[in-house]
């Protein structure tokens, strides 16, 4: 489904991705991880538009994305939960997951899917006309989560999606990651808790200063030497 291929991106004269190779098969959930500063959101933005490539390609379904508008590649099926989760916090539960559906559903189909959401995500039924700034930071990356599959993705990007939860919270969110792969959606992951990621990552890449170290299976890279001894405290 998704390949990227020799991505480069510098900010100014800071080259903050110096080369990434990955791919993400349909139905896969790909894990990037590595320490802060190695470009894993970086990488991320890339792929959804929001950063400029300086060099390299992305190519989703076998047709080559880089550089279109974000909003051309969300309309191909891609969908990002940013870091940080960037709810509009004065706005409702609902509203934000319309604003999720507005650009790629029609009016009839807007409630359905939303209808969708609320059952999948029974706890944003419950504050649906609470202003997303009340919820908790759990409760918050549930909404995030749900206004982007509001767009019906093929693929979604998760950037950090345990940051600042509890660990309780933490468990819950990875369970409704590997469940919406269950129900068919391709998942590529950031994440800076490799262990939780590589439980339920079906392959893992890992960068360091803005290039692959190391990448195979989630099996693999939990048991390899260099992942144990440098993120998992082995």
């Amino acid at each position: 489904m998704l390949n990227v291929e020799g991505l480069k991106i510098r900010y100014g004269e800071v080259e903050a991705v110096r080369r990434v190779d990955l791919t993400v098969g349909e139905g896969e959930i790909v894990a990037l991880v590595g320490a802060n500063g190695a470009g894993k959101s970086s990488t991320l933005g890339a792929i959804a538009g929001l950063v400029p490539a300086a060099a390299g390609k992305v190519v989703l379904d076998g047709a080559d994305v880089t550089g279109l508008a974000p909003e051309t590649i969300a309309r191909r099926g891609v969908a990002l939960v940013p870091e940080g989760r960037r709810i509009f916090s004065s706005l409702s539960v609902a509203e934000n997951l319309r604003l999720g559906g507005a650009m790629h559903l029609p009016a009839p189909d807007m409630q359905a899917r939303e209808e969708e959401m609320l059952d999948l995500f029974p706890i944003l039924r419950r504050y649906h006309q609470i202003k997303g700034g009340n919820l908790s930071g759990g409760e918050q990356q549930m909404l995030a989560i749900a206004r982007a599959l509001m767009s019906k993705p093929r693929l979604i990007l998760l950037d950090e999606p345990s940051l600042g939860l509890a660990p309780q919270i933490i468990d819950t969110v990875f369970d409704l990651i590997a469940d919406l792969r269950r129900k068919g959606l391709t998942v590529l992951l950031v994440e800076q808790n490799v262990a939780l990621a590589l439980e339920i990552a079906d392959r893992a890449t890992v960068l360091s200063n803005g290039e692959v170290a190391l990448a195979g299976t989630a099996r693999e890279l939990a048991t390899s030497d260099l992942v144990r001894q440098a993120y998992l405290g082995a």
